[in-house]
């Protein structure tokens, strides 16, 4: 079961209408119309909310599904992710049912897409807006190829433009400390990097059956119609510089795990670092913001602010929502789960289970 404690309760639809509006500041009608949707559509998230709320059976999970519909409203990383968002709720025409199964969408093609794999991949989620939802997976499913970049290469070229060390402690990377004399090895101490993706590598390679291409292709469908250009990112271009960054091993398992993320500042390329919980900053001794700077920033580009954005939103969303908590509490009981109960008792565990069944997706060491 699911503790009605994980997540926050969405915040009143004064206070959503302020920051969508703070937020999202349109001059054009259309931009405008865009913002008075919006607030209609966090409405209906906050009665769906309310209604799962009052709900004897199966409830606590649909709470968090309502919540990751209202918050993805509120953390909307671009205009166009906005009114994708704004649309594919109004489509469910306010049935709760619908509702609910878009919020496990998101949950299943948004969260789970940038959070760690550590199993695998879940089947099709029903997703209430299928038919042009569909139209769009397959289209992206048939460009999707087997991306057989060198591993290698992508972490030397990234160790290249950051300088041999980790973007966000500073550490040298340990097979590069020779390069450095004394006094600066000193000073900055030693880490094993690794190359972290943005967008997790494993959701394009390594894709042996039609399951795996069909959740690999729902994820994409779902970037590309939040606005991102997938044709960068996709195949064997996971590992462009834009989507790629050089990370101590225990910055890297925060990050996959969305447990770390960054937010633009008003200076360029620098970015406040954002944990949660909170106090991770004091156990791993990571600064509160960092500015990131190439070796070469005309051949070697810093990783993509709009990426990075998406991934500070989903996890925004994750946390915020409880979906975070929830997925972690799911993995570990089935990690130490070796009955599950045959009345029906875990159920939701038994389908985590079968879902994470799905989802071996190699990643490359």
């Amino acid at each position: 079961m699911t503790s009605r404690s994980e997540g926050q309760p969405l915040p009143s639809i004064r206070e959503a209408t302020q920051r969508i509006q703070s937020t999202h500041a349109y001059s054009t009608s259309a931009l405008g119309s865009l913002q008075s949707d919006a607030v209609s559509a966090y409405h209906v998230c906050l009665d769906t909310e309310r209604q799962a709320t009052n709900q004897v059976q199966d409830s606590e999970l649909d709470v968090i599904r309502a919540r990751v519909l209202g918050y993805l409203i509120l953390e909307a990383s671009s205009v166009s992710a906005l009114a994708e968002i704004v649309k594919v709720i109004h489509s469910c025409n306010a049935s709760y049912d619908k509702l609910c199964k878009l919020g496990q969408s998101f949950m299943d093609y948004f969260i789970r897409a940038f959070r760690k794999f550590k199993g695998n991949t879940p089947g099709s989620s029903s997703h209430p807006s299928r038919t042009s939802f569909d139209k769009d997976k397959e289209k992206v499913k048939t460009e999707i190829e087997q991306a057989r970049a060198s591993w290698t290469a992508a972490k030397q070229a990234a160790l290249k433009r950051d300088s041999n060390r980790c973007m966000v402690k500073g550490v040298i990377d340990f097979n590069s400390l020779a390069l450095f004399d004394t006094a600066t090895q000193q000073q900055a101490g030693g880490g094993f990097t690794q190359c972290a993706h943005i967008v997790p590598d494993s959701t394009y390679f390594s894709l042996s059956d039609g399951e795996k291409k069909d959740y690999a292709a729902s994820v994409l469908a779902v970037l590309q119609r939040f606005g991102y250009d997938i044709n960068k990112i996709n195949g064997s271009k996971v590992h462009s510089l834009f989507n790629i960054m050089t990370l101590d091993h225990p910055v890297h398992e925060l990050f996959d795990r969305l447990k770390c993320w960054f937010e633009a500042t008003a200076i360029e390329n620098q970015y406040r670092v954002v944990l949660a919980p909170p106090y991770l900053h004091t156990v791993w001794s990571l600064p509160q913001q960092v500015t990131f700077k190439s070796s070469d920033p005309d051949n070697l580009p810093l990783p993509s602010p709009e990426l990075l954005a998406l991934h500070a939103a989903c996890a925004r969303v994750a946390h915020l929502s409880g979906a975070a908590e929830h997925v972690d509490k799911l993995n570990r009981e089935a990690e130490s789960s070796t009955v599950l109960a045959t009345d029906g008792g875990s159920s939701e565990l038994l389908n985590y289970a079968v879902m994470q069944g799905m989802r071996s997706i190699h990643i490359g060491a």
